[in-house]
């Protein structure tokens, strides 16, 4: 019996040690990004509301938004955009406006709106009309709402 208490004591504390030796190593350790697929956007905030309620009442003038729920607040966005320069335009567009958005980045997978995004950001880097800007602007959004919202 005792032959077999020091064999175990022992075990034991090697196991330890080797346990404590090797997972020391992920006390640091992020991850590694295997495969990602998703692409990061500009969006243009226009604010964030406390109820759909108030969501509703604040964006009467505005044509089109999106607007995503997170934690019982309403994010409500009027641009969309791959370019830094493009987000920028956008923003200058609401600020002639009146309005006083923001620019937000989120990761985006959906592969079909971002192909989609390509041309409209084309379309959008070309032109300084704000009839045309407004007009991608709100194909833009139609086009998230369609495909990545109701993932049509």
């Amino acid at each position: 019996m005792k032959k077999y208490l020091f064999a175990l004591t022992i075990a034991l504390v090697i196991g330890f040690f080797l346990s404590k030796f090797f997972l020391g190593g992920y006390k640091d350790f992020d991850g590694i990004k295997v495969n990602s697929n998703s692409e990061e956007l500009y969006f243009i905030q226009y604010g964030v509301f406390s109820s759909l309620d108030s969501l509703e009442e604040n964006t009467i003038s505005l044509q089109n938004y999106v607007y995503n729920e997170d934690n019982n607040l309403y994010y409500v966005y009027v641009g969309i955009t791959k370019k830094e320069e493009n987000a920028n335009k956008i923003v200058e567009y609401y600020k002639k406006q009146g309005y006083d958005p923001i620019i937000k980045k989120f990761g985006i997978t959906n592969k079909k709106f971002l192909n989609i995004l390509n041309n409209y950001d084309e379309v959008l880097k070309n032109t300084n009309d704000s009839t045309a800007i407004a007009s991608v602007i709100s194909q833009i959004l139609v086009k998230y709402e369609e495909v990545v919202i109701n993932g049509s």
